[in-house]
Order: structure tokens, then C-alpha cells, then sequence
């Protein structure tokens, strides 16, 4: 607190007395109205459910509710700071799209794989220090979404006019740079024994690529990347026990669908579900055998819990809300980039960073629309279950701080902070 209040002494100096040496300010308004309201709502309302869940659900949750209190709170003061520092983030983040995407010549090229040999060496180290996965996890998703942004505004659209101009060939010249990327990204992955967020960040580059390609081309990649999930997911130890789970939940190794989908019918009994305050989160009395829902509800089956609360009716209901939350910031950087992402544009500094900061705000918001139906999905035994939290609601501090830090760099403005 001491910190962040000289910040703020410190930020009000320099905007008073020395104006001079600020950035520019961008000339854009906010996303919405409600980009923060919605905020403090989907975010309260998951410190709300993690507190349910730590008076009634298992011994080993008891202080869930404290510890997401303080991440919370650490997340409140973050937002207004990173829509502060705004301005100094899209330099470096222009620089940086610069460094990995401005050069052509052999030598540009071998020093960007040296970089991304470093970035999964730092990641592999990173494993061998026993980092937990979902902080390693929640890191890789910002530095992909930071290196792909670049792409977005330096390549993508070029690699889409010679696609569709008949220029096949040097158009997938274009597409490479992304394709590496997302190769380094999935061994890096690999490295940290993480594979559930590489589910969404392939997802995200195949809908990129399929703005290149065609939707036609889009869909088949989908198609062949989850062929190859459930071709090669079967040998696989972790991968290999939720496909068995999802094929049949009843007779798997491990119960958690089998006891997800016992619970969701129990809650449909009801039109509002059990009611907060009022969901056997256990299924039994006793505290030491917990015989109800998995352990890892608070984080992996946010759909699920909120079900319990509000009945089938509620779960859908809050769904659609945050998928239009996320759309409408989807939406809104979809209608603004053409106006930037042209060359006379691009020629401008600040049009470079306007553009950088509506790629990066739409990237983020198909990630967290992605991330949320996958993990409904899951949860509803349409797909196999990935481990994917539910951004903004899902217990989880570094999930919590790097969507914050996003949303508030990129989803609010300076002037508006």
C-alpha cells in the first residue's frame, strides 16, 4: 500500500509539473460504459462464490475466500494504474512488434529464434523451479497475445490481400511468422507440462488464420487440430484420462465428470437452482469426507458452481452476459482498426499505437470469449475437460491480475482512467 500510494503521489507530480515529458495521450474514447461496471460485477460476484464455497464445501478450501480477498484488492488498485501507464506500455509493445516483425534480413531472423530459444529455455527453468503451471500458464497467454499483436497489424493484412489477390505462395511467406509462433508457444507448453491454455491460443490462431485463409480453411483447422487431440491425446497420461472421462464418465479412472454431471441434474431439479447460501457443495454432512463435487471446483468448474446457485436458467443466463461483455470490446476494436490499418496510417507513430492497442484488446477479448465457452463446454460434457478457468470469475490470482492489467491497459484510456 505504501508503494502504490508513492505511485500515485508521484504519477500526480509528474502530470502537474512536468507535462512536457509525458507520451502523447491517445484520442480515443472507452470501449463502453460498461467495460469497468461490468468488471467489479463478474469479479464480485466470484469473490461472492468463492466465499459460499469456503463456509460449505471442503476443510482444505476453508480460507479460499481470504486469499482471492487480498488478490482482489491488489487487482482493484491495478486497473487504474495500467490504464496510467498506457502510453509507456505501447511503446514497448511497438518496439517490441518492431524488433520481431520489422526486419527481413537473415540476420533479424536468427536473432528471432535465439529469442524464442531464450523464451522456452526461461519457461523450462521456470517448470524446474516448481513455478505453479497456472502462473507459467497465464504469463505464456500474455506473452503470445504481445508477440501475435504485432503480427496482427505489420502482417496480417498483407498476408490476406495476396491470398485473396491469387498470390498463394507469397502470401504463406507471411504466414510463417505466425505459424513459428505458435510452434515456439506449444513446445514451451510442453516444457511446463501445461497443455490448457495452448488449446485457447491455438484456437485464437486458427480463427486469425482463418481471416487470412477463409472461414473454409478455418474450420479445417479446427477439425484436424482436435482430430489430432483425440488421435494422439489417447496416449497421453493426463489427456489420454479426460478423453476417457468424457467418453464415459461412469467407468473412468477419474470421477470428476461422473460427479459434475450428478450434480447439474440435481440442480435442474430446481427452476433457480439451490440457491445461494444453500448448495450441497459436499453432497454429505461430514466435513472430513467430502463426497460431493471435484476439488478443483473453485477454478475449473466456475460454470458448474454457479449452476448450484442460480439453476441451469441462471448458469446460461450469466454466460450470455459475460460472452456479450466480451463481444461488445470484440465488436468495438473490429469496427475501429480498418480506420488504421491502412499504409498512410501505419506511417504515423501514434496510428501505430492505436492500432497495437485495438489489436491487443481484441486478441484478449477472443481469448477470454474462448476461454469461457471452452470451459463451459467442459463442464456441460460437450467437451473433454481442459483445466481452463473462467476469466474475471474462476479463483486464480494470476488469471485475476493478467486480464486486469489487459482490460485496464487496453479497455480504458488515459484520459478516461
Amino acid at each position: 500500500m505504501a508503494i502504490l500510494g508513492l505511485w500515485m503521489v508521484l504519477s500526480w507530480v509528474i502530470a502537474h509539473f512536468y507535462a512536457h515529458a509525458l507520451p502523447e495521450p491517445i484520442s480515443a474514447e472507452p470501449v463502453n460504459s460498461s467495460w469497468l461496471p461490468g468488471w467489479w460485477l463478474f469479479t464480485a460476484t466470484g469473490c461472492l462464490l468463492l466465499l459460499d464455497q469456503s463456509l460449505h464445501f471442503h476443510e482444505r478450501l476453508r480460507f479460499l475466500a481470504l486469499e482471492q480477498w487480498w488478490a482482489w484488492c491488489v487487482s482493484v488498485l491495478l486497473m487504474p494504474l495500467a490504464a496510467w501507464a498506457a502510453p509507456w506500455l505501447l511503446v514497448s509493445v511497438r518496439w517490441l512488434g518492431y524488433a520481431l516483425w520489422g526486419h527481413r534480413s537473415y540476420g533479424g531472423i536468427a536473432l528471432r529464434w535465439l529469442a524464442g530459444a531464450l523464451l522456452v529455455l526461461g519457461f523450462h527453468m521456470a517448470h524446474r523451479l516448481n513455478i505453479p503451471q497456472h502462473v507459467t500458464g497465464e504469463l505464456l497467454k500474455a506473452v503470445f497475445l504481445l508477440a501475435l499483436c504485432g503480427w496482427c497489424v505489420w502482417k496480417m493484412p498483407l498476408a490476406a490481400q495476396l491470398w485473396h489477390a491469387g498470390h498463394a505462395r507469397t502470401s504463406v511467406r507471411y504466414l510463417m511468422g505466425a505459424v513459428a509462433l505458435m510452434v515456439l508457444v506449444a513446445v514451451a507448453a510442453f516444457a511446463t507440462s501445461d497443455k490448457g491454455p495452448l488449446l485457447v491460443m491455438a484456437l485464437l490462431m486458427a480463427v486469425l488464420l482463418a481471416t487470412v485463409l477463409g472461414w473454409t480453411g478455418g474450420m479445417g483447422l479446427l477439425v484436424l487440430g482436435f482430430g489430432t487431440i483425440f488421435l494422439i491425446g489417447v496416449d497421453l497420461d493426463v489427456v489420454g484420462e479426460r478423453l476417457q472421462a468424457w467418453q464415459d464418465p461412469f467407468t473412468a479412472d477419474r470421477d470428476d465428470m461422473a460427479r459434475l454431471m450428478w450434480f447439474q441434474s440435481e440442480a435442474a431439479r430446481f427452476a433457480w437452482g439451490f440457491g445461494v447460501g444453500q448448495v450441497p457443495w459436499c453432497g454429505s454432512s461430514r466435513l472430513d469426507v467430502c463426497h460431493g463435487l471435484p476439488l478443483q471446483l473453485q477454478s475449473d468448474y466456475t460454470f458448474t458452481a454457479i449452476m448450484g446457485w442460480w439453476g441451469p436458467w441462471g448458469a446460461w443466463s450469466w454466460l450470455l452476459l459475460f460472452s456479450a461483455y466480451a463481444y461488445h470490446a470484440l465488436m468495438y476494436c473490429a469496427r475501429r482498426s480498418p480506420s488504421v490499418l491502412t499504409p498512410g496510417m501505419l506511417l504515423q507513430p501514434g496510428s501505430v499505437k492505436e492500432a497495437l492497442a485495438m489489436h491487443l484488446l481484441f486478441l484478449f477479448a477472443v481469448l477470454m470469449l474462448m476461454q469461457t465457452w471452452i470451459t463451459a463446454a467442459g463442464n456441460l460434457g460437450w467437451l473433454p475437460l481442459t483445466g481452463l478457468t473462467w476469466p474475471l470469475l474462476s479463483y486464480g490470482k494470476s488469471s485475476l491480475w493478467v486480464s486486469t492489467f489487459f482490460a485496464g491497459a487496453w479497455g480504458m484510456r488515459r484520459l478516461h482512467a
